[in-house]
């Protein structure tokens, strides 16, 4: 006991630090700015901003990589709420309300609810990070290429069953998602659907897909349609929703078993390694459609919808530094990044560094607390003027979505080539739009498709080709199980509304 007492007392005092303060504030900063920028998830960002920590000490340079991380993990939701232009590929079902709240006035509501769930979030997660940091890092070991085979099957299973207006929509978008995330090289030795063109042999890039099929449609619909009647109607819609925009109590009531369960599900999604933001965030979002008394309101600009993904995508932070710290697992390409700062530093992670470097690990702990507070200082300031972005109008807000588009997908590789590929997406996903197939699936099954068969792949190779050993496993077997009745369960629901003629199902819009 008073060896922790002793370990919070020099933790705090480190963090009292003036230049520690500056540096946590401007990695906050940094951290919005980036994630707001198509193209920059948390792994882009702390990579390009690796050098600035060879000359701190460790302490400071884990610190600021931790509020880079969050910084971007808000960030990117800003354009998804604002622009349909999600910074991450984790932000992406965040469009689904956030941007509709947007559409119907209730920009800076959408902004402050963002803000706030994914601040509890990133502090619940924190709280149980220090409670059972090392137990959630030992569980996450039973997870193996077949079990994380397992999970992401059973995520394309609810993205296909939950994401459209109908499950056939839904199973066919994640089928063309499936099918893009195919070309290219398939990691083995071989080359699928590149038609001996070059520029495609590497696959389509992910930055490339999120911006053609989330921001492509409305881009395009800014530019093509005549938007005069609808501007005049928005418009009248925000100056009527200024009282609206606050967040009243009984919404805040209605919101915390949200952010529970969100929290959860964010700080168990990041403790298992490779699993990634973009399944955090869909999993919240789906089991909050689950448990809600109004799961048709989902993707009609309902507050859940915000709260769930975001809540979870924060919560993500602490949940990557269990395996990361406790085990030397990196649960993110972000957390890969970190262990390289600690490693370059002298420190070892494992379950020594609780043992060795017990203020090192408590200035973490309490500066994540610090880190989530900043970050609630620095969006609540923004917010009002991130949210002048919904009052521009409509016909000067097209083209610079277009060229927010081309330099987003040009700047990742400066790459002429990404950019028709944008431009071609953009344009297929404004026609999927118009006949009502979700593009939202898409997306999230270009994002999990090579996960699946990467860890199907080298669960094969573990057991030796014999796939009886790979379904033996009881986690991998209850998670596919669980991902057949999801699937069935919601073509019968499916059936059973066209028999009684009910569209069912959110609009993926």
């Amino acid at each position: 006991m008073e060896g922790t007492l002793g370990h919070i007392f020099a933790a705090t005092g480190q963090l009292a630090s003036p230049a520690i303060l500056a540096i946590m504030l401007g990695g906050v900063a940094i951290g919005v700015l980036m994630g707001a920028m198509p193209g920059f998830g948390s792994s882009q960002a702390l990579a390009l901003l690796f050098p600035l920590t060879f000359k701190m000490p460790v302490e400071h340079a884990t610190m600021f990589f931790l509020a880079v991380y969050s910084g971007v993990e808000y960030g990117s939701s800003i354009p998804a709420i604002l622009i349909r232009t999600p910074g991450t590929g984790a932000s992406a079902v965040t469009v689904l309300d956030g941007y509709t709240m947007t559409r119907n006035g209730l920009a800076r509501k959408a902004l402050r609810i963002s803000l706030y769930s994914g601040v509890i979030g990133g502090v619940t997660s924190t709280l149980i990070f220090i409670i059972a940091g090392t137990s959630l890092g030992n569980i996450a070991l039973m997870f193996g290429p077949g079990e994380l085979f397992a999970v992401g099957v059973f995520g394309l299973s609810i993205v296909a069953s939950f994401f459209g207006k109908d499950a056939a929509r839904g199973f066919l978008a994640t089928g063309i998602g499936l099918l893009l995330g195919t070309v290219g090289s398939s990691g083995f030795g071989g080359l699928r659907f590149t038609f001996d063109q070059g520029y495609l042999m590497d696959g389509i890039p992910l930055v490339v897909v999120i911006i053609a099929f989330l921001a492509g449609p409305e881009a395009f619909n800014l530019l093509v349609e005549h938007r005069r009647t609808i501007e005049s109607k928005e418009t009248a819609a925000q100056g009527a929703a200024d009282e609206r925009n606050r967040i009243r109590p009984w919404e805040v009531k209605r919101l915390i078993p949200t952010w529970i369960r969100a929290s959860l599900i964010g700080t168990g999604v990041g403790a298992v390694p490779g699993a990634g933001g973009s399944i955090a965030g869909m999993l919240a979002y789906s089991e909050e459609r689950r448990w809600s008394k109004r799961s048709d309101k989902f993707g009609t600009g309902i507050i859940e919808g915000v709260a769930a993904p975001e809540c979870s995508n924060n919560a993500l932070v602490a949940g990557t530094l269990v395996p990361s710290l406790s085990l030397g697992i990196p649960g993110s390409g972000g957390a890969a990044i970190l262990l390289g700062v600690l490693i370059s530093k002298g420190l070892v992670p494992g379950p020594l560094l609780f043992r060795d470097n017990g203020t090192f690990v408590m200035t973490v702990f309490i500066g994540l607390f610090v880190i989530n507070l900043m970050l609630l200082c620095t969006g609540l300031v923004g917010t009002r003027a991130f949210s002048l972005v919904a009052k521009v109008p409509r016909r000067i807000l097209g083209p610079f979505v277009l060229i927010l588009i081309v330099v987003g997908s040009y700047v990742y590789a400066n790459y002429t080539a990404h950019v028709v590929m944008v431009l071609i997406l953009g344009a297929l996903a404004y026609f999927f739009e118009k006949v009502n197939i979700p593009v939202v699936p898409i997306v999230l099954a270009f994002i999990m498709g090579p996960i699946i068969e990467i860890n199907l792949s080298r669960a094969l190779t573990i057991s030796g080709g014999d796939m009886w050993a790979l379904l033996s496993s009881p986690i991998t077997a209850t998670i596919l199980v669980l991902s057949l009745i999801t699937a069935v369960y919601s073509m019968a629901a499916m059936f059973r509304a066209a028999r009684l003629g009910i569209t069912g199902g959110a609009d993926a819009e």
